[in-house]
């Protein structure tokens, strides 16, 4: 109340002339200059704040923010977002009591790292629109013998659809690609694009407003993506090329760069796509649900699947899950599980400290945005800009040698949509297919032979991919048939 009436008197000095007793001028006039100081003061720090968060917009002014593993801003984002999805979920799946007494269940992805054994690192960049992205590094092996062949290697990890820079170490200590691959040498940065756990920030809005939530993967590769890679060649002080993995999403936040930005092409070296949205004309599963409401989508719709983040609760209503998903309910109720549909067969090669980390880490975000936009370019079997179906990227912009990897058991990226990108870019190494061995399209990045089926065949094309299947241009499909 005190404060109340001193902000009245304050007020009343500063818009209008007061006359009157002696002691009463002299108090208005202290009052006169306390506000003048006091608003003064305000505005400078407004200023300072704004200068600190003003999202640079040329490579020559990124700032070289990095926050360390333990940072409590970080920590504290990542496993309140964690425990509350995991108190929601208890309430109605029994299963996940038991997975979140697995003491890796709530591990942010520098604490699973460090965990592992591994030099981490979290960087904070700043979008041209205002986003603050979270960027994990894991620098290369110290204690690397003389046996082992350096690399030298700048590499980009960018998660799919839901997902985050988590998604990567899932497997583990011995089987995960970030870790095979600072084994070898390389220095392995991991993106988090806007709207997941790890990059919820931004300078003028809200977490919680509708226009925060107003993006989809064009912004994603419009913004985000040049970021980082504008962020990790300031860094390293470097004009080397990045090698680029992208899974699912992260390899549409590629072509969506490289087709709005041709310029970027220069800055990387190879591109290898794995599960790529972008022609979408065949998919399967629920997510078909979608395409008949794409363009308007009805009230109840987006009630539903919710109009700023997509499914809030981290949960398919159980009817829902019951109608169109065959299954564990553990799984089906998980929104990507249910929209990819890819329900693990083998469950026994998956450890219950495994299923406690993916279910927990997965989905990690996005916007409702990002899925109409999928279901549009489902439904006009173009690759186009959101709500702009006559407006498609210009692929046959991207230089990039690109390799694409596709399956027969994925249901979003399926052999007949890849094979379309793959002829509509100029510059395609290869098509890798792997028939018959039950590659969802999760399990490129966390499946329990991704080690074996996928991430060998990465190593090989970054080791060779170029300067063997380049030189040669046959545009053979390859596929993996053991």
């Amino acid at each position: 109340m005190n404060i109340l009436i001193l902000t009245l008197v304050i007020l009343l000095c500063l818009n209008q002339n007061v006359t009157g007793h002696p002691l009463f001028d002299l108090l208005a006039a202290k009052l006169n200059d306390f506000a003048s100081t006091v608003t003064k003061t305000f505005h400078h720090i407004r200023l300072e704040v704004r200068k600190l968060f003003q999202p640079p917009h040329t490579y020559e002014q990124l700032p070289s923010a990095s926050l360390q593993y333990g940072d409590s801003i970080f920590k504290r984002t990542f496993n309140d977002f964690v425990e509350m999805t995991a108190a929601e979920n208890e309430t109605e799946i029994p299963e996940y009591i038991n997975l979140k007494s697995e003491p890796t269940a709530l591990m942010s992805t520098p604490q699973l790292a460090t965990l592992h054994g591994r030099r981490v690192e979290s960087h904070l960049v700043h979008t041209r629109d205002g986003y603050m992205l979270t960027l994990h590094r894991i620098s290369p092996r110290t204690d690397r013998t003389p046996a082992m062949r350096v690399v030298n290697q700048t590499v980009l990890l960018h998660h799919g659809l839901l997902g985050s820079s988590a998604d990567w170490i899932l497997l583990g200590p011995e089987k995960s690609l970030p870790y095979i691959l600072t084994d070898f040498g390389y220095d392995v940065w991991m993106a988090n694009a806007r709207g997941n756990y790890y990059s919820r920030g931004h300078v003028r809005m809200s977490v919680d407003s509708v226009e925060f939530w107003k993006f989809s993967f064009h912004e994603i590769g419009e913004y985000d993506l040049p970021a980082v890679v504008d962020y990790i060649r300031y860094v390293k002080k470097s004009n080397d090329p990045i090698d680029f993995v992208g899974h699912s999403m992260g390899a549409t936040a590629l072509l969506v760069m490289l087709s709005t930005l041709p310029e970027y092409n220069q800055y990387l070296r190879i591109g290898i796509l794995l599960a790529p949205l972008a022609f979408m004309s065949n998919v399967e599963g629920p997510f078909k649900v979608l395409t008949a409401m794409a363009n308007s989508p009805p009230a109840q719709l987006l009630k539903l699947i919710g109009n700023k983040e997509f499914v809030p609760t981290r949960k398919i209503p159980k009817w829902l899950a019951l109608k169109y998903c065959k299954g564990p309910l553990l799984f089906c109720c998980n929104p990507l599980y249910f929209i990819s549909g890819g329900i693990p067969e083998d469950n026994h090669a998956w450890n219950l400290s495994f299923l406690a980390r993916m279910l927990y880490h997965v989905p990690a975000g996005g916007s409702t945005d990002t899925m109409l936009h999928y279901a549009q370019i489902v439904k006009s079997g173009k690759f186009h800009k959101y709500n702009k179906v006559h407006e498609e990227y210009s692929l046959n912009k991207i230089s990039l040698p690109i390799v694409l990897f596709s399956s027969s058991e994925d249901w979003l990226a399926t052999i007949p949509d890849v094979l379309r990108l793959y002829f509509s870019i100029t510059n395609p190494i290869d098509h890798y297919i792997i028939r018959g061995r039950n590659m969802s399209h999760t399990e490129f990045v966390w499946g329990a032979h991704a080690d074996e089926l996928v991430f060998t065949k990465i190593i090989e094309f970054l080791d060779s991919g170029i300067r063997v299947l380049g030189s040669t241009k046959s545009n053979e499909v390859r596929n993996d048939l053991d």
